[in-house]
């Protein structure tokens, strides 16, 4: 009954333009982006539990969590919301990891979970779980990089709903990580 609840509360939620989300900023779709993908009826597969998925900016990294728990705090700033990843998984889902280069340098999602040879977050292994499929309600999840740093740094991987990320100079389109509800 509480999980029926949850679910629907998250549906109108979706249906009424995203209003679930803290601030209402999203990120990475301008305002018209936004309500055109929350003018479909969200289909929300059994078993899903939506939680948003933040993006925050700590020095020259960006980085996408779910929100953290109330004794964990994420390093640096808010930035916004991209949307909603399914805290549990769902039949057809797939995970993406949280992890961290191994130098440190750069926090990004994975759909692997070796972490392409880099460290998996200890605290929390995975960040959410997204559909590899276009479902109605959903948008596509970009990996993008962000390259040229200073100090020698390599790169800066960020998610985004936007396929030309955002327009940030220097940045490469890595590709759809998964399909994520707005």
């Amino acid at each position: 009954m509480k999980r029926n609840l949850v679910i629907g509360l998250a549906a109108a939620c979706l249906m009424s333009g995203g209003v679930m989300a803290q601030d209402g900023m999203y990120l990475g779709q301008n305002q018209n982006g936004v309500a055109a993908s929350s003018n479909g009826v969200a289909a929300i597969p059994e078993g899903v539990l939506l939680v948003e998925l933040e993006r925050w900016v700590a020095k020259d990294d960006s980085f996408s969590v779910r929100p953290a728990p109330s004794w964990q705090v994420h390093p640096g700033r808010r930035e916004g919301v991209l949307g909603f990843v399914s805290f549990t998984e769902f039949p057809g889902s797939v995970p993406l990891y949280h992890c961290i280069a191994n130098d440190y340098s750069d926090r990004f999602t994975s759909r692997q979970a070796d972490c392409e040879g880099h460290i998996p977050m200890a605290s929390a292994p995975i960040t959410g779980n997204v559909s590899p499929t276009p479902l109605p309600g959903t948008v596509a999840l970009y990996r993008c990089l962000r390259t040229g740093l200073s100090g020698g740094r390599w790169g800066d991987h960020f998610d985004s709903t936007d396929s030309n990320c955002e327009g940030v100079r220097s940045t490469i389109n890595e590709g759809v990580m998964g399909y994520i509800w707005q």
